[in-house]
């Protein structure tokens, strides 16, 4: 099974309280269960309600050797992707990072450099966002694995959840699309003497930025209810808004910010095209609603932050015909905001990863 199937057919149904607890002493709240949200595991987190007005937000992610990482990535690059990429989890929701607990496997190829390396990594990136480690396990094996469970906490109101997204609303994205891929692309080749903006591509890959500041603004100045970060491709994580909120998405190529560095990359790679950075992930950048009134307000952040805000389409209930989107909810991609129409729909062959 893929893992949208899995986690639709099989996980989400676990998720539904039981009737009775098999608890046999007394609760001090019996109704604890009840403040335990999945959000039908439709997000990548959870949350739990800590008072009448904060909730505590969780979310987990596991990086595997050969699949997130190579054998011969370093510590500081593995340890610095692990963290940043659960930071970025808990900025999509809107929350304030606060700790975190790790786990991972290990063997006698790694060596003392490679820990005091992953260390710190890890205590540099908790310095700059004032969080720390809280526990963890850890066990041997012949593969190498890595996981991270981060908690943050936010306002009851003042979340961004995928299943938030209105009809009409505009959808933005933060920074640029597809460097991250570029960056995954150039390290496969295993490519030497770099050039400028490779080095960029390639930083990209392994340091993430979490968009912390952003989405904190965001709901502060109630610009926005819906986000997700891009982890598996731009028109994967979208289409993931889209079934949460049960809205279709009209999205065009020639809005998607692309960075100087990939354009060059592109020019000089003709077996990619701009259309494999919207299914490539690990970006890490923010794809979020906003109400068309707020559009102003969304410029202004743009400029205080200095960071690149870009309207790339629009949520809509608007639907093309059933039998060639079969699909309840799509991505439907066009060149411009000029030529919408079915017989102007750009397919594409991949939309992002998907673990199977």
């Amino acid at each position: 099974m893929k893992e949208f199937e899995l986690i639709e057919k099989i996980f989400t149904p676990l998720t539904q309280s039981p009737q009775k607890t098999n608890h046999k002493t007394k609760l001090s709240n019996p109704n604890i269960l009840t403040k335990f949200d999945p959000l039908n595991l439709q997000n990548d987190v959870a949350i739990i309600e800590l008072d009448s007005k904060s909730n505590l937000v969780l979310s987990k992610d596991l990086m595997c050797e050969g699949v997130h990482f190579l054998k011969s990535d370093d510590g500081f690059k593995i340890a610095s992707k692990l963290l940043l990429s659960n930071l970025s989890d808990i900025a999509s929701s809107g929350a304030t990072p606060l700790c975190y607990m790790l786990g991972f496997t290990k063997n006698n190829s790694l060596t003392k450099t490679f820990y005091t390396e992953f260390g710190r990594a890890l205590s540099k990136i908790q310095n700059q966002y004032k969080i720390k480690l809280i526990g963890g396990d850890t066990s041997n094996s012949k593969s190498l694995h890595y996981s991270i469970t981060i908690f943050g906490v936010a306002l009851k109101d003042k979340l961004l959840l995928r299943q938030n997204a209105q009809n009409g609303d505009f959808i933005f994205v933060s920074n640029t699309v597809g460097d991250a891929f570029l960056g995954l692309n150039l390290k496969l080749k295993n490519s030497a003497n770099l050039k400028t903006h490779e080095k960029k591509l390639l930083d990209k890959h392994f340091y993430p930025q979490p968009r912390i500041e952003l989405s904190k603004q965001l709901v502060e100045q109630n610009l926005s209810k819906c986000a997700t970060d891009i982890s598996d491709g731009l028109i994967a994580d979208l289409t993931n808004i889209c079934n949460a909120s049960k809205l279709n998405a009209q999205i065009f190529l020639s809005q998607i910010p692309i960075s100087s560095s990939a354009l060059k990359y592109l020019q000089t790679n003709s077996d990619l095209s701009k259309l494999d950075l919207l299914s490539g992930g690990d970006d890490y950048e923010l794809i979020f609603s906003v109400d068309p009134k707020n559009i102003h307000k969304i410029q202004k952040l743009s400029k205080k932050l200095n960071l690149r805000l870009t309207c790339i389409g629009k949520f809509t209930n608007e639907k093309f015909d059933k039998k060639i989107y079969p699909k309840k909810f799509n991505v439907f991609l066009f060149n411009s905001a000029k030529n919408i129409s079915p017989d102007n729909i750009i397919n594409l062959n991949k939309k992002g990863y998907e673990h199977q």
